[in-house]
């Protein structure tokens, strides 16, 4: 298996849990809550999220629930604190942080990947200007 593939399955394990962290979902719903997490860069397939979520199950991080969802479970949030801290965006200091964050994650997309997104990212950067204005 290519080091990708093996970078990808990760990510997907932690964005899933980090979803589930959030709220129980459908594996519809993980796919595609990834899917607009990542501006549509990224949509894991059915054949990847599914038995990525059984395997889950199977180890106990994650468990499925009698309305079809699946929920994290302690261990699946231990995990998660051991690899990706949990932080929510708590003052100003978590917000710039997470705007430092996004800035290079715009500096590494492929600009071509940019340009339909190019006004909404632009309008929201303005925004920002006009609320720190006279600060």
């Amino acid at each position: 298996m290519s080091e990708l593939i093996v970078r990808q399955k990760g990510r997907l394990r932690l964005m899933t849990l980090w979803l589930l962290w959030q709220s129980p979902k459908r594996g519809i719903d993980i796919i595609d809550d990834i899917n607009k997490m990542s501006w549509g860069f990224w949509k894991p397939s059915p054949g990847s999220i599914y038995p990525l979520l059984n395997k889950m199950v199977e180890e106990g991080t994650i468990e499925r629930t009698s309305d079809g969802k699946y929920k994290i479970t302690a261990k699946g949030i231990e995990e998660i604190k051991e690899i990706l801290p949990i932080k929510q965006i708590n003052s100003i200091e978590d917000s710039i942080q997470e705007l430092e964050g996004l800035a290079q994650f715009f500096k590494e997309v492929e600009k071509n990947k940019l340009f339909e997104y190019k006004e909404r990212i632009l309008n929201a950067v303005k925004e920002i200007e006009e609320a720190v204005k006279g600060a």
